[in-house]
């Protein structure tokens, strides 16, 4: 079967995040994720070194949409085609980090995730950090893997199975990092967290250091997770969005089978405790 990380890869650039306070969200990623600030005519604009947010007032918090770079023209009307043929509608999106021509979908929830070609911002300086996948809890976790993998290409890396023998967690990959998107199965809809991908084991260091200094508690972690295989731990913003700091990431090849995990506190963090979503 023809995937996203045979066709047309794509690697998780930007979030866009809607707040109720945008001018206090933006003065954090400014400060602790070393974003320069500038203002955009639906709020606020931060750009790191491979990261970036886009910050918008709303009524509630939560993520407006998680946006897909491709590497060109070619790859993104490949993914439109492919979407277009199952019949996904792809509406036209303005996103000022993206070239003419991106577009966002809609999942059988109402989760947005838009695709584009990258602008080419100039790259910033900062601590090492890349921004590489989002993590949503779902209430129909079956169907909405489906959505993902039959209707737009993303590849199954790795499930979590229960003792009954149901999915309870989906890993799922658009080129060869383990996961660029997850999904927990639980009793909300919800955004579950975002990640930030760093070189290695003393960049997780770092980063806690620089939470602490902030009086940031860690919530999570850190630890070592079993699908991925990589380091972490997690903090959040003041809008309560959860950030995880990753390391040792692991790549996948295309014709890799999916991986099954039992579901457990050892699977989350084989080093001990675990967040367990309910």
């Amino acid at each position: 079967m023809m995937t996203m990380q045979t066709e047309s890869p794509a690697q998780l650039d930007h979030l866009c995040v809607e707040s109720t306070q945008p001018a206090v969200l933006a003065r954090f990623y400014r400060d602790l994720l070393d974003c320069d600030e500038s203002v955009v005519e639906q709020g606020f604009l931060m750009r790191g070194p491979r990261r970036a947010v886009l910050i918008r007032p709303a009524p509630t918090c939560g993520l407006a949409y998680a946006a897909y770079r491709l590497r060109d023209g070619n790859d993104l009307e490949k993914l439109r085609s492919r979407a277009t043929a199952h019949g996904v509608a792809c509406e036209p999106l303005h996103d000022p980090l993206f070239e003419q021509g991106a577009f966002a979908v809609a999942d059988p929830q109402g989760r947005r995730t838009a695709f584009g070609v990258s602008c080419g911002t100039p790259a910033r300086r900062g601590a090492p950090a890349r921004l590489q996948h989002t993590v949503y809890q779902t209430t129909e976790l079956e169907q909405i893997v489906r959505f993902y993998v039959e209707k737009l290409g993303f590849s199954i890396s790795d499930e979590v199975v229960s003792e009954s023998g149901g999915a309870s967690v989906v890993f799922m990959r658009s080129d060869d990092e383990h996961h660029s998107l997850a999904f927990f199965k639980g009793s909300r809809n919800e955004w579950d967290h975002h990640c930030y991908e760093t070189n290695e084991w003393n960049d997780i260091r770092d980063w806690g250091d620089r939470f602490a200094a902030a009086q940031i508690p860690i919530f999570f972690g850190p630890g070592r997770h079993g699908p991925g295989n990589n380091l972490f731990f997690m903090v959040t913003d003041p809008d309560g969005n959860r950030l995880e700091f990753s390391a040792e990431l692991q790549s996948v090849s295309a014709d890799a089978a999916p991986g099954v995990w039992p579901e457990g506190e050892r699977t989350l963090n084989s080093w001990g405790r675990a967040w367990m979503r309910s």
